[in-house]
């Protein structure tokens, strides 16, 4: 294998480095990511009516010795005293740490947590700390352990205090992975919060064919020492290969034994989930694709955590954080705060205006995911380098990204120069082509999945295309949204395919006036990621290349959107083919008969500014939908309506705006 130092001299390196300012700042962030801090429950005694905690907590050191004799070192902390409100003994917490870390990094944690009121325990999971075993990179092995530790703790109640029937776990990245999975596996605890966690996780690291730089930056450099199986360490040696079979084979192996998806609906412990939009390990797909299959209570926020990247603030923290809380007043204190009949799903959209470079964020909930009243904004790559809703007529135009490699690179030379912070830009060519749309009539909430339709055509057997997506402001500041990536490993040389691709999910709302960005790339090279100058992919397979993207019908980007209504009015932009429009139209809607979604357009013309409705009758002029009620400006509009849940017959459609009014016929035939 390929190491290019040892993991302890590293840390230590970079420590020593750091003190003596020898390093920069920048390159002492990409040495690490920030960790999850587990957060500490309120006062028992807030509950109980007592005034005063315990006068002091007493910590134990154990060993626990699993089915295959591997030991855990664990820690357990408890309040000196019993407390006489509590009969049954104070509420477990058990937390559990992130990837390549010790207990120890939890003993403030659990050490303040005690102090509150309750029994903490605290381990090293398998291979890593100071505990036994061979690290498995997640895995069931180490969540079997998780369930073992638990069945333990459920016994460990003589000298601790502690009621063996109120246990919750917590904890982030591999801390909120292992009692998911360990839950999913039938592992009985009274409640769970698991943040920074992905039931795909294995798969959420090869994302469409694009191995994750960050799954390097795992196994090579974690910031303790993680000791591996022999298969985790063939992963490392495989990512350094320029072999496509050794690729193939990571991403074979990754999903093996760590995605658990199909198994989380046998789960019967109450979940609390917490994803970041900007996640560079794992998005927030996994989870939104797998909680329809959860049966036990569940809520989610998506939005933005501390940890594995991405924007947030100390407003954001506390916000979230309440969930938090009242996800353990009611399962712990059996406090009645509606949770269970409350909307499941918060979600935070990222937005302008920035503060200190990061956005702000708007907040929204929904009893279901994705909420009604969605529909995709679908934008074309078209000449000109412009993102618009009409398909460029010339199905044979092209744009062409240029890879060339400098005689003698390779991946293992490409990684390095990454992680020592040197640039490769002079060793491996990177192209791009930029796509603006003109700029939005009104604001667009970006919320969910969006999904790319590629047309390509590349002259080697591996080609990768990295779709960034910006808002562009009004004045022209530029800012990273999400990303849609895509790396064919085994295209067929000088042949045009096509491909549709799933993005990052995402919240995002783009401003009216703002331009939508499209930056087409051949490399993931973000100037704005704090963490790794090539994020979150690896290079493609070392190859000089020429790659084409057609400007045709099967080259686009459906966005989903959200509305204030059902559904969606998506707003067409400025300046498009058919200008802006010189009076109220209200079009037929198409098609025409339909069965069950139609789409309806108007007109709104220049100087327009003010309420407007769309709203459905059925023949006895009985008001059936309201499709739209809200304010809006000169534009081109679309709205689709979905009548599944109407009976076939006729219906009439009614457009107000200001003075103007109209009324059009449609016919629903099932």
């Amino acid at each position: 294998m390929k190491k290019f130092i040892s993991i302890n001299l590293f840390a230590l390196f970079i420590l020593a480095m750091s003190a003596a300012g020898v390093f920069s700042q920048d390159f002492v962030k990409k040495s690490r990511t920030e960790n999850y801090k587990i957060p500490i429950l309120p006062s028992i005694y807030k509950f109980i009516g007592g005034t005063d905690g315990p006068n002091s907590v007493i910590k134990q050191d154990f060993w626990l010795t699993l089915r295959d004799n591997v030991q855990l070192d664990a820690s357990k902390f408890f309040p000196s005293e019993p407390n006489p409100y509590l009969p049954n003994g104070y509420p477990v917490v058990i937390m559990v740490h992130g990837y390549g870390d010790r207990k120890e990094t939890l003993e403030n944690f659990a050490q303040a947590q005690a102090n509150y009121g309750y029994v903490v325990y605290t381990f090293s999971v398998r291979g890593q700390g100071n505990s036994g075993g061979l690290s498995n990179l997640i895995s069931r092995t180490e969540a079997q352990d998780l369930i073992e530790f638990v069945d333990y703790v459920k016994h460990d109640n003589i000298n601790t205090g502690s009621d063996s029937s109120n246990i919750l776990l917590t904890g982030g990245s591999q801390g909120g992975t292992l009692p998911y999975m360990a839950a999913s596996m039938g592992m009985k605890v009274k409640a769970i919060v698991s943040a920074l966690a992905s039931p795909d996780f294995g798969t959420s690291w090869i994302e469409n064919g694009c191995v994750k730089m960050t799954l390097l930056w795992t196994i090579e450099y974690t910031p303790d020492t993680a000791r591996y199986t022999p298969t985790v360490d063939r992963m490392s040696d495989w990512i350094y290969s320029n072999t496509a079979a050794h690729w193939d084979s990571l991403a074979k192996y990754m999903p093996l034994d760590r995605d658990f998806r199909s198994i989380v609906g046998n789960s019967t412990v109450p979940i609390l989930l917490e994803n970041s939009w900007q996640d560079m390990f794992f998005n927030a797909l996994g989870n939104i694709t797998s909680i329809p299959l959860l049966k036990a209570p569940s809520r989610y926020y998506m939005g933005a955590v501390m940890g594995h990247g991405g924007d947030t603030s100390p407003t954001e923290d506390e916000w979230h954080m309440n969930f938090f809380n009242e996800w353990y007043y009611y399962w712990l204190f059996g406090i009645e705060n509606n949770i269970l009949t409350r909307p499941k799903f918060h979600y935070a959209y990222t937005t302008f205006p920035e503060t200190n470079g990061m956005w702000s964020f708007v907040h929204d909930s929904s009893s279901v995911f994705p909420p009604e009243g969605m529909s995709n904004l679908r934008l074309y790559f078209n000449t000109n380098k412009k993102l618009k809703k009409t398909v460029n007529t010339n199905q044979s135009q092209y744009v062409t990204m240029t890879s060339t490699v400098k005689s003698g690179y390779n991946m293992t030379k490409a990684v390095n120069d990454e992680f020592t912070g040197t640039t490769f830009s002079t060793n491996f060519k990177k192209d791009s082509i930029i796509f603006n749309s003109d700029p939005l009539l009104t604001s667009a909430k970006l919320l969910g999945t969006p999904q790319l339709k590629l047309d390509y055509y590349s002259t080697a057997t591996a080609c990768q295309y990295n779709f960034q997506i910006f808002e562009v402001s009004s004045t022209g500041v530029s800012k990273f949204v999400t990303s849609v990536n895509y790396t064919d490993r085994k295209n067929v040389k000088n042949t045009r395919r096509q491909k549709l691709i799933t993005g990052n999910s995402y919240g995002h709302i783009f401003q009216a006036g703002s331009r939508i960005r499209i930056i087409v790339t051949n490399l993931d090279q973000r100037w704005n990621y704090p963490f790794l100058g090539t994020n979150p992919f690896v290079l493609p397979v070392m190859l000089s290349a020429s790659s084409r993207m057609y400007l045709s019908s099967n080259s686009y980007i459906d966005l989903p959107l959200v509305g204030t209504g059902s559904p969606l009015a998506s707003p067409l932009l400025q300046g498009s083919e058919n200008g802006i429009p010189g009076e109220f139209a209200l079009s037929q809607n198409y098609p025409n008969p339909f069965n069950p979604v139609t789409k309806i357009s108007f007109n709104l013309p220049a100087d327009f500014s003010g309420n407007v409705s769309l709203r459905i009758y059925d023949m006895t002029g009985r008001e059936v939908a309201k499709l739209l009620d809200e304010n809006l400006t000169t534009g081109l509009y679309e709205v689709q309506w979905n009548a599944a849940k109407y009976s076939s017959g006729v219906y009439f459609y009614r457009l107000n705006a200001g003075n103007y009014s109209d009324i059009k016929k449609m016919i629903l035939v099932k």
